[in-house]
């Protein structure tokens, strides 16, 4: 795990985009990041489209989500807005 990139605990659900939104820290920069409902459903997520579920999801899940997150910062997969979609 690399230290330097932070995962923020700001997840919140945006029913509009069906993304689930927040940020992470690296070298001093704050990253807009978002998981799609594919990346939910790729990890096993099958319940309703509501933020209380979605929330515990993303809760059980955490582990993968900032795995994921650090793993595509260092790949430098970002959009090219300079926001990471992780897929």
């Amino acid at each position: 795990m690399n230290q330097s990139i932070l995962v923020n605990d700001d997840m919140a659900w945006s029913p509009l985009n069906q993304h689930v939104q927040f940020t992470a820290q690296y070298s001093g920069a704050i990253i807009k990041c978002a998981l799609t409902l594919e990346y939910l459903r790729n990890k096993g997520f099958s319940g309703e489209l509501q933020s209380e579920a979605i929330d515990a999801f993303c809760s059980m899940i955490s582990f993968d989500i900032e795995e994921d997150t650090q793993q595509a910062i260092v790949d430098e997969q970002l959009e090219d807005n300079g926001c990471l979609l992780l897929r």
